[in-house]
């Protein structure tokens, strides 16, 4: 992948904090955006009752969507949209006694095609709930098409 301009990167955050907001299932978990850029990206899901398991604490499967999420948007700022290949995560504590759960991507290899990510999942006093690596196939469908 080739290093972008800031007023590409600008807009492509632009554009994938929109994306992001305008999905359905993005806004039914209560996904927001909190930091975004080519290297970092921070998302965050409130406590609600309506995404925990029958513990009370938050579904692994609203995790996984987070991390997913998180990752995924943060490997669009390479300027091509992405498809999961494969992904893990380990669930290390349960999700609960938190105001939000925050999932943060960090870019660990960016080839032709291939992009993998680093995700933490903490909760709001830090503590590491979740850990795990996503990886991505970069589409040739890109993100800005008239610009990139």
């Amino acid at each position: 992948m080739r290093k972008l301009n800031d007023e590409t990167l600008n807009a492509l955050r632009e554009m994938m904090i929109e994306i992001t907001y305008r999905n359905e299932f993005n806004s039914y978990m209560g996904i927001e955006v909190v930091e975004l850029n080519e290297n970092y990206g921070k998302m965050k899901v409130p406590f609600s009752s309506r995404i925990t398991n029958p513990y009370g604490t938050i579904h692994g499967g609203v995790l996984s969507a987070l991390a997913d999420t998180t990752a995924g948007t943060t490997a669009c700022m390479n300027g091509h949209f992405v498809t999961t290949v494969s992904s893990s995560l380990n669930y290390l504590l349960p999700a609960a006694n938190t105001e939000y759960i925050y999932c943060e991507a960090m870019k660990l290899k960016t080839g032709k095609h291939i992009l993998v990510y680093d995700v933490r999942i903490t909760d709001d006093h830090g503590s590491l709930l979740d850990s795990g690596e996503y990886s991505f196939f970069a589409s040739g469908k890109k993100v800005l098409e008239d610009r990139i």
